[in-house]
């Protein structure tokens, strides 16, 4: 029979082997949708919903992360057709990042401060925008692209594929829309995602031209 030490140490090195196996299937995962066509399914769907869906589905993860999730959705309904499930990716790639950019930044002194994960749905004129906001470190103003780019990540040796963001942009651009970055360091982010909504022929036809 194997020694107890012997037996711990291999069940221990197949635990890390099993836990190495996930993460490069995670990075497979991530480098397919990032280099692969993405194709979309677009339907009508009300992103207000789908923002409250997808927040409550993230709220334990940022309390666990000592982060305060708040939402801002207007009253009614605001449709447009997307893939919600790629849309969700998208808008779920932020907020992990968002996240992880909170958490990494905290600074000792301020711990006191929660950081803020507010997610906000908005139409604006032809089109919607959602954004997801965070009070993390910020970006500086010469990294902001670098972020889009696949396997730039912030975070030296952290978690992660480096491409939660590129393909974020990458399901936004397909689906005709566009994803943007403010940042003010120190202060925090705000990725926005700005989505077209198609108007239903019936209003056209009503609108005075």
């Amino acid at each position: 029979a194997m020694p107890d030490d012997q037996r711990e140490r291999l069940q221990r090195r197949l635990g890390t082997l099993s836990r190495e196996v996930e993460r490069l299937r995670g990075i497979l995962t991530d480098f397919l949708q990032f280099a692969g066509r993405i194709k979309l399914d677009p339907q009508p769907h009300d992103l207000v919903r789908l923002v409250d869906e997808l927040s409550d589905f993230f709220h334990p993860q940022a309390q666990q992360a000592g982060i305060v999730l708040r939402t801002q959705l207007p009253p009614g309904a605001v449709e447009a057709r997307v893939d919600a499930g790629l849309l969700k990716q998208a808008l779920l790639n932020l907020m992990l990042n968002a996240t992880q950019a909170m958490s990494d930044g905290a600074k000792p002194q301020a711990a006191h401060q929660r950081g803020e994960l507010m997610l906000r749905v908005e139409p604006d004129g032809d089109g919607v925008r959602i954004h997801v906001t965070d009070t993390g470190p910020g970006i500086p103003a010469d990294k902001i692209e670098d972020i889009f780019r696949p396997y730039v990540s912030m975070r030296p040796g952290g978690g992660g594929t480096g491409l939660g963001l590129p393909t974020a942009r990458r399901i936004v651009q397909e689906h005709g829309g566009e994803l943007t970055v403010h940042s003010e360091p120190g202060r925090g982010s705000d990725f926005v995602i700005h989505l077209p909504v198609e108007v239903p022929k019936s209003q056209k036809a009503n609108t005075p031209t």
